[in-house]
């Protein structure tokens, strides 16, 4: 089973519990859950997008333990070659020409040697290999896009990273102070 909306929340048995009142009431329970672990909670949902805007919406100037929810929409090897030809394919087709962007990079990405092992690549050699193959203009500080990448744990031992690529306002603390739009 595949995941494609991660949230992430204050860690704690008591929060966990909290933040599934909080899901149940403002969507209902019409989600999978992946997996969870202290403060992650990865589901499978119909829509990440609209699930996003909806909690949003419903969590508008509450108290929640939710910090993040983050829209996925591939998952792939946490291998650099695959996540950044995957989020180039998205890039190019959601961002306009005119818009502005950045590379938000959460974990660690390799690279395969010549030998078949597993090399750790520097998040800053990472975020330019991705952004390479973006042909739109960088903003660091307000982007108007964000090319999202999660690295997270999926199964024992094994890791994945989680691709997202949309507006900026997406992927800002779910407590932020802001009424949102549909996307």
């Amino acid at each position: 089973m595949s995941f494609n909306l991660i949230i992430t929340c204050e860690p704690g048995r008591e929060n966990i519990d909290w933040v599934f009142s909080q899901i149940n009431s403002c969507i209902g329970t019409s989600y999978v859950i992946v997996r969870i672990r202290s403060s992650l909670i990865l589901l499978a949902v119909s829509n990440p997008y609209e699930v996003w805007y909806n909690l949003k919406k419903c969590l508008y100037n509450k108290d929640t333990p939710i910090q993040r929810v983050i829209p996925v929409d591939e998952i792939v090897d946490p291998i650099l070659d695959r996540v950044s030809r995957k989020a180039q394919e998205y890039a190019l087709n959601r961002i306009p020409r005119d818009a502005t962007y950045r590379v938000t990079l959460h974990g660690r990405l390799y690279s395969i040697d010549s030998s078949g092992r597993l090399v750790k690549i520097s998040s800053m050699d990472a975020i330019k290999a991705i952004a390479e193959g973006i042909d739109r203009k960088v903003n660091l500080k307000n982007p108007d896009w964000v090319v999202y990448i999660r690295v997270v744990p999926y199964r024992r031992w094994s890791y994945v990273a989680a691709i997202g690529v949309a507006k900026a306002i997406v992927y800002k603390n779910i407590r932020v102070g802001e009424a949102v739009e549909p996307l």
